[in-house]
């Protein structure tokens, strides 16, 4: 059965850590399908969620550049190539 790659992951209700390993995981997924972007969806809530998407995105060597889409709660990613 074909499953389908997107570029988005929803981190809704995840904890930190599963939330920073299923950042990181998406973002390799997203290199090896040619992806130019990376999109996820953190939500508004406390914040926690965004400054670890935040985080791993700035800290990661495949991540030019973010910005945030915040009617959304949304933060994109441009990734190197």
């Amino acid at each position: 059965m074909y499953k389908e790659k997107k570029i988005s992951i929803d981190i809704h209700g995840f904890r930190a850590i599963d939330a920073k390993i299923a950042i990181q995981d998406h973002i390799i997924e997203c290199i090896n399908q040619n992806y130019s972007q990376i999109r996820i969806v953190h939500g508004h809530g406390t914040g926690v969620l965004k400054k670890i998407t935040e985080e791993v995105l700035s800290s990661s060597e495949f991540v030019k550049d973010f910005y945030p889409d915040h009617t959304f709660g949304v933060t994109i990613g441009n990734l190197v190539y």
